[in-house]
């Protein structure tokens, strides 16, 4: 944990700024950050948040959020100022004759919109009007950027106006988050992870009464072992230099990647700050070059030295084997009435660990859920559909061709989801589908696609040969409809 405050604070602005949003919104970027700049320098919250490794998440959680809630207000602003701005480009093409003849209306338009802005009615009217210039081309293209200016003024003005109505109550909610969340964790001796996989669905808000609920769930986790056997096993990571590794033929089973006499074995990349090349930590010193650095700390790409903390004697009959690809997922999870009860609950806990190792490794990962329709989900990016499916309830008939073909369409047509790591949660009282779809499965399984399943209650499985492991739930409640 970093002990400079604005060096955090920065950290959770490139996580705003990494989203790919318009750059009309550079602005409103600009002012959450200055809200998050004063919200960090609180002494509260500083003492908090620079000295607990929780805390630090729900202020990231709970500041999150209320970006996310800022960023969608000026997106509504910007599409209801859509037709303002197809308008603009438009005069831009007018004739000279157009221009002659319409010029008082756009002024005297623009007059009643921007005149409390400074825009100067008078000075148009003099050079178009008592001048005559409107054919002149450098005085229209200043009319319209004058235009898009005062446009692009008031969206900023809207959206101050906005973060200032909920400065205060904001600020409640994040001290009392803070505080309640650290007291809680103290006092019944939470555990890390567990405690994230819950607080990542409680939408920035601390409720107590919530997040036992969503414990009950997690619970899951230790009643069944299996499933942090099958979240260990998602999602493959590949070795530092991504091609080839190196093991014993003989000796001790442990392997090196890439055969080294020295502790340093390669490059790797992550967010490691106590092994930074020396390149970045010139970038990081470089007050030109530091939000670089810290946009390759959001997204874990800062090159850092990998480390293998024993020495391997290459005498013993070392050998190659390819490198596995990184690991991206899709989670197939049934969600049709059959699932009703404890099935939904554990294909629920088994999310939750997924998501949670998703959100701290900032590995892709698509969530098809499925009965009659399949919902597909970025887990990293469709916030609010990942929440409403945690939410749902299980009903309704099951046809995995809808999930088949979603998942289909990701693992051929995405190249981020090449060599993914497919999983399906499910009782497997499912039809098999049309030959096609399996002829497909095993073309991606010799692409090195790997496909897991995991089987809830003791239905006969007929999908079994065309999974590579098949991990079963058998002493589950399945409730009776």
């Amino acid at each position: 944990m970093t002990n400079e405050p604005a060096f955090y604070m920065k950290m959770l602005h490139a996580f705003v700024s990494s989203g790919e949003e318009p750059d009309v919104l550079t602005c409103e970027c600009d002012v959450l950050a200055q809200y998050l700049r004063t919200a960090m320098h609180d002494a509260q919250v500083k003492a908090l948040v620079l000295n607990d490794e929780v805390a630090a998440r729900v202020f990231v959680d709970t500041m999150a959020q209320f970006v996310s809630l800022n960023l969608q207000k000026a997106a509504y602003q910007m599409q209801r100022c859509s037709y303002e701005r197809k308008q603009i480009a438009e005069a831009a093409e007018w004739s000279h004759i157009k221009r002659r003849d319409n010029w008082q209306a756009l002024v005297q338009m623009m007059d009643d919109k921007y005149a409390a802005q400074g825009f100067d009615k008078g000075f148009y009217n003099r050079e178009f009007g008592e001048k005559g210039q409107s054919d002149d081309d450098a005085l229209w293209q200043t009319l319209l950027n004058d235009w898009q200016n005062n446009l692009d003024l008031r969206l900023a003005l809207h959206q101050r106006e906005f973060l200032e109505s909920r400065r205060e109550l904001q600020n409640r909610l994040l001290h009392n988050n803070l505080k309640a969340v650290t007291q809680y964790v103290q006092q019944h001796g939470v555990n890390q992870e567990r405690f994230y996989q819950s607080w990542a669905l409680m939408g920035g808000r601390w409720n107590v009464v919530e997040y036992e609920r969503l414990q009950q769930v997690v619970d899951f986790q230790r009643r069944y072992p299996v499933l942090q056997t099958i979240t260990d096993r998602m999602g493959r990571v590949a070795d530092a230099l991504g091609h080839k590794r190196i093991g014993y033929s003989q000796g001790n089973e442990e392997q090196m990647r890439h055969a080294s006499q020295s502790d340093i074995t390669g490059i790797s990349v992550g967010r490691d700050l106590g092994a930074l090349l020396p390149t970045e930590l010139a970038q990081y010193a470089d007050a030109d070059m530091e939000d670089v650095f810290l946009q390759k700390y959001v997204t874990g790409r800062l090159q850092t030295f990998d480390y293998q903390s024993r020495t391997l004697n290459a005498a013993r009959g070392l050998h190659t084997k390819p490198a596995r690809p990184c690991g991206p997922m899709v989670v197939c999870v049934d969600m049709s009435g059959s699932m009703m009860g404890e099935p939904s609950k554990v294909a629920l806990s088994l999310m939750m660990s997924l998501c949670e190792m998703c959100t701290s490794k900032r590995r892709n990962c698509y969530l098809i859920a499925f009965s009659v329709q399949a919902q597909p989900i970025d887990v990293l990016n469709d916030r609010t559909q990942l929440l409403q499916f945690f939410n749902r309830r299980a009903a309704g008939d099951t046809d995995a061709r809808r999930a088949l073909d979603a998942m289909l369409a990701l693992l051929n047509g995405n190249s981020r989801y090449a060599g993914a790591d497919v999983l399906w949660v499910t009782d497997f009282r499912i039809p098999l589908p049309p030959p096609t779809y399996f002829q497909q499965i095993e073309r991606l399984r010799h692409e090195d696609t790997r496909f897991y399943g995991l089987q809830l209650g003791i239905a006969e499985n007929h999908w079994l040969p065309y999974f590579d492991e098949m991990f079963k739930i058998e002493d589950i409640k399945m409730e009776v409809r």
